[in-house]
């Protein structure tokens, strides 16, 4: 992919002829059978473990609007910790019982963010992932990014940043569905303006993602983020001049206005 390349840069690759088989998801119960859903429309932000236990598994009541497919994985987590609230509350079992909580309501706050609804945040929570823009998708920066300077081989995920201040940076978090840890950039949204062109996005997309790829160095005691290497990689950019000049010039301004709660 060219990051200054066609119209089609973003395009997407057709497979005609193939249709892949669709597992059928039940609302009514979780995907081993053993644990059955009811939904109320009145809840909102709670879960409940009910009676009508059936050979000692339970039944899980849920929010009304859970019931539809893409609450299929977050259905999936209630059933685990349905299991886990009728058993004896050991310390080991009430720690499992906190973690599938937590879990579900990360997964069931980024379906609703994917769907472009309110999210249920809450500050003991990592709020969702959110790569769409008022005026960058993301996805799209870095895509172009990692297949122009990284061959595609990168791997990590992306997401405009919570953040009021001006910042990106580079963490890493804990996927709630699989466990596994992974690379997450969060992106200022000062750069998410109608005067943000397009080289000043990716150019700090691509700053983000050398921190993932150069790790940070140890020197004397002191932690060195931007050492040699990674400042010669950045330098390859091939916008660094017009970036940085956004950067320091334009993205204050932005980040002024925003604190004010005006529009970008």
């Amino acid at each position: 992919m060219d990051l200054f390349g066609q119209l089609d840069l973003f395009g997407s690759v057709s497979s005609q002829g193939y249709e892949p088989a669709v597992k059928k998801i039940s609302a009514e119960s979780s995907e081993n059978g053993l644990v059955t859903f009811k939904y109320n429309p009145r809840m909102k932000k709670s879960i409940r473990c009910v009676g009508g236990f059936l050979f000692g598994h339970p039944e899980v009541l849920l929010p009304g609007y859970m019931k539809t497919p893409e609450f299929a994985q977050a259905r999936e987590i209630a059933a685990e910790w349905a299991e886990h609230a009728i058993r004896r509350k050991t310390q080991k079992n009430k720690l499992a019982i906190k973690e599938l909580v937590n879990r579900f309501w990360t997964v069931v706050d980024q379906v609703l963010a994917d769907k472009g609804e309110k999210t249920l945040e809450s500050r003991s929570r990592i709020p969702p992932i959110r790569p769409k823009g008022t005026y960058h998708d993301l996805n799209q920066v870095l895509a172009a990014v990692n297949d122009t300077y990284f061959n595609g081989e990168l791997t990590c995920r992306i997401t405009w940043s919570n953040r009021v201040g001006g910042l990106s940076f580079h963490s890493m978090r804990k996927d709630p569905l699989t466990g596994e840890d992974f690379h997450l950039i969060s992106i200022s949204k000062g750069y998410d303006a109608k005067n943000c062109p397009f080289y000043a996005v990716a150019g700090v997309v691509y700053h983000e993602c050398l921190h993932v790829v150069i790790p940070v160095e140890e020197r004397n005691g002191r932690r060195v983020v931007h050492g040699r290497q990674f400042r010669q990689r950045e330098k390859r950019y091939i916008y660094f001049d017009e970036w940085i000049k956004w950067h320091k010039e334009v993205l204050p301004r932005n980040i002024r206005a925003m604190c004010r709660g005006k529009e970008l």
